[in-house]
């Protein structure tokens, strides 16, 4: 299995646990909370993908640590994914579990990508266009790359709009590159 059907699989499963207990947003936020506990932890983020440590040894400090502090469909879950040794997916996981949820309520995501964060007044109005365009109401997933230079980058619908400046310096170098050269002297 690859490991975008693998984060599927998982993501689903969660949903499937949520459902039963219409606990979407706790599930959400207790995900949520697990992988940024993951990610702000060099030493539990080595020990939950570190291969000589034990599945069961993994399950179990999953438990401990989370089992008071979220639902328990989403201890259920990390254990299993790390047990298994997916612990590198719990992001994913997260991501596309949100998605899910999102699709369940008629809101699409879009992924926006901007050099500095976004004003309130800009978001708003990204979000007013974004909802025109797509017909369903949008709900923005931001994420900060001062490699991008300047502009936007975003991903909705299964598209890409990329008016970030780094690529539009990109293809100007290319045009420029691909032009004749020299002249009449």
């Amino acid at each position: 299995m690859s490991a975008s059907e693998t984060v599927s699989t998982y993501a689903q499963a969660l949903y499937d646990l949520a459902s039963v207990t219409e606990a979407f947003d706790a599930v959400d936020e207790g995900m949520k909370a697990v992988v940024k506990a993951v990610r702000g932890n060099v030493d539990l983020r080595e020990a939950l993908v570190d291969t000589s440590v034990p599945g069961e040894k993994k399950r179990e400090v999953v438990r401990a640590i989370f089992g008071d502090a979220v639902v328990p469909e989403v201890v259920a879950i990390a254990a299993l994914l790390v047990e298994r040794g997916h612990a590198d997916l719990l992001g994913a996981v997260s991501a596309e579990y949100e998605r899910l949820i999102e699709e369940r309520r008629g809101v699409v995501i879009a992924d926006v990508t901007t050099a500095v964060p976004l004003s309130e007044a800009l978001r708003a109005r990204l979000v007013e266009k974004l909802a025109a365009a797509t017909g369903r109401a949008v709900s923005l997933r931001e994420s900060v790359d001062p490699s991008i230079l300047g502009g936007i980058v975003i991903k909705v619908a299964g598209r890409v709009l990329d008016g970030s400046v780094n690529t539009q310096l990109r293809e100007l170098r290319q045009a420029l590159s691909a032009a004749r050269q020299g002249g009449d002297a």
